[in-house]
C-alpha cells in the first residue's frame, strides 16, 4: 500500500446504499418525455436546494420537473417514482464490511454525502455512524460536492492532506474537480471493480 494513502471515504447513495430501480434522474426524464442530458443538467443546477438548504427532496424534484413540464396530472406519477426510490433502497452489505478491514490496514474511513441532515438518522438506523471515522453531510455544512469548500471540511475532519485521501463516488460530476482539489478519485461501478481499483493502489480487501 502506498504510504501516502491515509484514508478511504465513500459516498452514500449509489455506493453504500443502492437503488434497485435503476437511474432515478433518468427515470424522471423518461416519464416526462425530456432528453436525459437536459433534465440532468437542471437537476444538478437545483439539487443544492435539498443538499445544502435542506428543502424536502421531493419538493426539489418537482421544482426541476416544473421547468420542463406544466402538466399537473403527471405530478402524482413523479411522486410515485420518488416513493419507489425511497422504498427500493438496500444497504450494500459487502461494501459495509470493508470498513473494519480498511481500519485494520491502518486507514481512516469516512462517509461524504450530498444529502440533507435526515441522512444522519438513516445512518444511525443502519449502524453506520459507529463504523466511519468521519461523516460529512452537505446539508449540515452549507457546501456540496464537487466544490472545494465541501472537500475542505472533509480533509479538516480527517486531519489529512487531499493527496492522502481516496474518495469513492458513483457520479462523475462529484469527482470532476479531483485534479484541481488534489484527492484520489474512484468512480464506483460495483464492488468487484472497486476492490480491483483499490488493489491497484496497494489496498487489498480480503474476504
Amino acid at each position: 500500500m502506498s504510504n501516502n494513502i491515509k484514508a478511504v471515504v465513500f459516498d452514500f447513495g449509489g455506493v453504500i446504499e443502492l437503488y434497485e430501480g435503476g437511474k432515478f434522474v433518468q427515470s424522471i426524464a423518461e416519464y416526462i418525455g425530456v432528453p436525459y442530458a437536459d433534465f440532468r443538467d437542471e437537476y444538478f443546477r437545483y439539487n443544492y436546494l435539498a443538499n445544502v438548504e435542506n428543502m424536502p427532496w421531493e419538493e426539489m424534484v418537482l421544482k426541476v420537473v416544473s421547468i420542463f413540464n406544466k402538466d399537473k396530472a403527471k405530478e402524482e406519477g413523479i411522486k410515485e417514482i420518488v416513493r419507489e426510490k425511497s422504498e427500493n433502497r438496500n444497504l450494500n452489505t459487502e461494501l459495509v464490511s470493508y470498513f473494519p478491514k480498511l481500519k485494520k490496514l491502518g486507514l481512516k474511513t469516512g462517509i461524504f454525502s450530498n444529502s440533507n441532515s435526515i441522512l444522519r438518522e438513516r445512518l444511525k438506523e443502519y449502524g453506520l455512524l459507529e463504523l466511519a471515522d468521519v461523516l460529512v453531510i452537505s446539508g449540515e455544512i452549507g457546501h456540496q460536492k464537487p466544490h472545494k469548500e465541501a472537500f475542505q471540511v472533509l480533509f479538516e475532519k480527517l486531519q489529512l492532506r487531499p493527496e492522502e485521501v481516496i474518495f469513492i463516488d458513483d457520479t462523475p460530476r462529484s469527482l470532476e474537480k479531483a485534479d484541481e482539489i488534489g484527492y484520489i478519485p474512484i468512480l464506483f461501478k460495483g464492488n468487484e471493480q472497486l476492490k480491483a481499483d483499490l488493489k491497484k493502489m496497494g489496498i487489498e480487501i480480503i474476504k
